[in-house]
């Protein structure tokens, strides 16, 4: 059985978990909390990633993981911040193949008022008058919908008898209770821009008509959706998240995935592009239209949600989602953004060996100015330390004019290639030269010359260290290892150190040594991901080859895609 959604309750340590078996059944299940920690110790019978020994401590209570962990020792931990929920998902759901979510694609029409017009999601004052909900494991497109304030119910209904699934509520009330009934048994819901529309409005106006305590309808376990605040381009917004039931914005998924830029993201012309069929068009406005023509006002609700559907079939991106999740051992919310998702994918890659992964490092610790920061050291000339962000990729400045013999490159995967050929992980670094001069520089041009820290960057491809060191100039260099050694060498001697001594290592742009005698957790994921990836372009050919019938060039194939995109 597949995992759909869970949550941790801490007081009682117990993971609750919703399945959905092969069958399409949905089952609700528990699993004790694991609490786990480690630090190192020489007979320790377990590795981290570093390869040093570790003991552990493991318990199912949480009050008493606290106290354990208040009694080790404080920043040599290992995997005390893990998660809980990801570990349960890990140790029961690891390779358990995807489920087929019941999804609920849903869309909404609200009234209009003569003297406030309409209202915003916040404030819900105007009734919802329609409410189009497709239910994929039954194929069927139900609406729910008031009649326009001077029609009659017969009239009204003579309309709704036009429309398959359609039924004519007497109240907005019988129609919020109806509309909660036929997604009770919906894994997923979505919308087009539900997060700052629809959510929100179906909330506010079930509070109004039901109470709320009938919003706990909108998620299982007879949890409450949590308000959840967030900026959108700029501007902030209020949602609420679903518990157990899962919403997911099909705008949001559309934007993080097609890998394309629109230059409208309405629905309408989304639709149009990806199934050819827009929105029912109309003249005047909505509020016209529902009290005027009540059978085009349906067709335009029903249509709504049918693109949705035809957008989804075509683009299948909530089974994307579906299948990271699960590949993962994460949540399908989770994979709404990137960093916890891929996080959660390398100490999965590193449990699977058989290994511990450290702690995430906080703000109070100090980082490494490696790779992996950029930020810059203190500087007693300059006063306190400043924090800055990670510096972006090289970006060179464009040169005006016309020109001759133009190449270019093209690097697949730039950034997975580069950390790939560097090795670069966290248990492969073996030392690192201090940026002592680059700082120094950076800071001249923030403080001197006013500019930002990503514009004092302009033009430097690498730190001045790096470039001494292949200039193999006697520029003195302080290089911190990994082992706890510092020592002082000129660039030349950097040079032969890493290039000349027949030792696996390699030196990084930014200063930082790796070593390629062990492939590391990062790199080695990646170089799986990159290759499962080829088999999926490998089958894509294969198919289009089925399709189309004709041995076509892969040179063209190439171009009529990017075309196509």
């Amino acid at each position: 059985m597949s995992y759909i959604d869970a949550f941790v309750d801490r007081e009682k340590n117990i993971v609750h978990v919703v399945e959905r078996t092969p069958q399409g059944e949905r089952k609700f299940v528990t699993h004790p909390t694991q609490y786990v920690v480690y630090w190192p110790q020489e007979t320790g019978k377990y590795t981290n990633i570093f390869g040093d020994k570790l003991n552990r401590f493991r318990t199912t209570r949480n009050q008493e993981f606290q106290r354990e962990i208040r009694m080790l020792p404080q920043g040599k931990l290992f995997e005390s911040d893990i998660n809980p929920m990801f570990r349960c998902l890990y140790q029961n759901y690891r390779d358990v193949p995807s489920p087929n979510l019941h999804v609920g694609f849903f869309d909404i029409e609200v009234d209009f008022d003569p003297d406030r017009g309409y209202s915003a999601a916040d404030e819900a004052f105007n009734p919802i008058t329609a409410i189009s909900v497709y239910l994929n494991w039954m194929k069927r497109c139900f609406t729910l919908v008031l009649k326009p304030k001077k029609w009659t119910m017969a009239d009204a209904h003579a309309v709704c008898e036009q429309f398959p699934d359609t039924v004519l509520c007497e109240t907005e009330h019988e129609m919020l209770d109806m509309f909660l009934s036929l997604i009770e048994d919906c894994d997923v819901i979505s919308g087009w821009n539900s997060s700052t529309y629809d959510i929100p409005y179906v909330y506010n106006r079930i509070i109004q008509q039901l109470g709320k305590e009938q919003t706990r309808r909108l998620c299982l376990w007879n949890k409450l959706p949590v308000k959840r605040e967030f900026l959108n381009y700029g501007k902030k917004q209020v949602t609420y998240e679903l518990q157990g039931r899962v919403h997911l914005d099909y705008l949001d998924l559309y934007r993080k995935h097609t890998y394309q830029e629109l230059h409208s993201y309405k629905l309408d012309f989304v639709g149009e592009i990806d199934t050819g069929e827009r929105k029912v068009p109309y003249e005047g406005s909505l509020d016209a239209l529902y009290n005027k023509d009540f059978k085009k006002f349906i067709e335009y609700n029903r249509q709504d949600v049918m693109l949705l559907v035809k957008i989804d079939i075509k683009r299948r991106l909530i089974e994307l989602c579906n299948n990271l999740a699960h590949q993962n051992c994460v949540l399908l919310a989770t994979t709404r953004g990137s960093v916890a998702l891929i996080d959660q994918a390398i100490v999965n890659d590193a449990w699977d060996q058989g290994l511990v992964v450290p702690n995430r490092r906080t703000e109070e610790e100090p980082e490494d100015a490696g790779d992996f920061n950029m930020g810059d050291e203190d500087d007693d000339d300059d006063g306190p330390e400043e924090k800055h962000g990670i510096v972006g990729a090289y970006v060179a400045d464009p040169k005006k004019g016309m020109h001759e013999h133009i190449g270019g490159v093209d690097i697949t995967s730039l950034y997975p290639s580069d950390i790939r050929a560097l090795n670069m992980s966290p248990e492969t670094i073996v030392g690192h030269i201090r940026p002592e001069y680059t700082d120094k520089l950076i800071r001249k041009r923030m403080h001197q010359e006013k500019r930002k820290f990503a514009e004092a960057w302009n033009g430097l491809f690498s730190t001045l260290e790096f470039a001494e060191v292949h200039n193999r100039s006697d520029m003195p260099l302080v290089v911190d290892f990994e082992e706890g050694v510092t020592v002082t060498v000129t660039a030349a001697e950097m040079y032969k150190l890493v290039f000349d001594s027949k030792k696996p290592w390699i030196l990084s742009a930014n200063g930082t040594i790796f070593t390629t005698e062990k492939l590391g957790i990062i790199p080695g994921l990646l170089a799986r991901w990159f290759a499962d990836r080829m088999k999926m372009q490998t089958k894509m050919k294969e198919i289009d080859k089925i399709k189309t019938g004709i041995e076509i060039p892969e040179e063209l194939l190439e171009s009529v895609k990017k075309l196509l995109s």
